[in-house]
Order: C-alpha cells, then structure tokens, then sequence
C-alpha cells in the first residue's frame, strides 16, 4: 500500500494509477486498483485489491485496514455519499469517501468533523465554506467604503476650488 495525497477523480487517472502499480484484474475483468482512505482516516493509501471487486451498499464508503475492505456508513455526510449501489471499482465517483481530515481523522463531508469545513459535490465539486462568503462580503463592503471616502475627499476639494477661484475673481473684479 502506497499513501497517496489524493487520489484518482476520474477514470483516466485510475487507470493511470492501476497502471503504475502493475494493478491486475479480477475473474470478472475488472481492475484491482483502489484509492481509499485507512480505516483510522489518517492517510489516503492506493494498493491493488488481491480479491474480486464486488459490489457495496448505497449510503456507504468504502475504508481499508490490510488489505481488508471495510465499509462505513455516509449517510451523516452533508452531500456526496452513494445514493445507489456500487461497484469497488467506481471508488474515484464517490470523492466525498476520499476527501478526509488527517488531522481530526474524519471524512471532510461528515457533519461533526473539525477540520475545514469544505462541502464535496457529488460530481466533484467543492464549495467553500460559509465563512469565507462572509469574509469576502465585509472586503466587498470595505472596498466600497474606501471608494466611497475617496471620491467624497475628492469632490469636498473640487468643491473648495471652486470657491477659491470664484473668491479670487470676485477680489480681482473690486480692483
């Protein structure tokens, strides 16, 4: 088992990967390459399965611990979890199984992880969290302000100007 940073997010790239490990196939002919988190949610490992890839139960994810597949259930994650039945092979569909928090050892979709706060689509997608849309408002807001104080200093200046100008015009029409 290799630990990987990331693991593949689409068939190309797994069969880039099989490849790479010299993966072979099942009775049936299907690859025997797999990215999954352990079991403990610390590291993300890539390995060729040395058993016939089968098919899991929709609402759960897949987890390795020595070569043995386990399952864990999604169904608290906030999106991204099987919503059908699937087959092993089809791991890298599912990126909310393999997107975890290494230090809080937990899947980043779970509702009660610790870690940041990234929602993981289902088709791959992330979105960011709720607090960088708040923090991006206040810069918004802040940007217009500044603007706001500019072009008031500006225009409170031109005004002042003008009124020099006039004076000085006025004094100069007394002579």
């Amino acid at each position: 088992m290799v630990r990987v940073k990331q693991c593949p997010r689409n068939l190309t790239e797994v069969l880039a990967a099989s490849s790479k490990l010299r993966c072979g196939r099942d009775v049936y002919g299907n690859s025997q390459y797999m990215c999954l988190p352990n079991v403990q949610k610390s590291s993300l490992v890539e390995f060729c399965y040395g058993d016939v890839m089968g098919m899991q139960e929709k609402g759960n994810c897949l987890e390795v611990s020595e070569g043995e597949l386990f399952l864990k259930s999604c169904t608290t994650f906030e999106n991204g979890c099987p919503k059908e039945h699937f087959k092993n092979t089809d791991f890298y569909k599912y990126p909310a199984c393999q997107i975890i928090d290494t230090i809080h050892n937990c899947y980043k979709s779970e509702s009660s992880c610790h870690g940041e706060n990234i929602k993981v689509e289902v088709d791959g997608a992330r979105s960011l969290p709720s607090d960088f849309y708040i923090f991006l408002i206040y810069i918004v807001i802040l940007f217009l302000l500044l603007i706001f104080v500019v072009l008031f200093s500006w225009r409170r200046k031109q005004v002042k100007n003008v009124q020099l100008v006039q004076k000085c015009k006025s004094g100069m029409n007394k002579t």
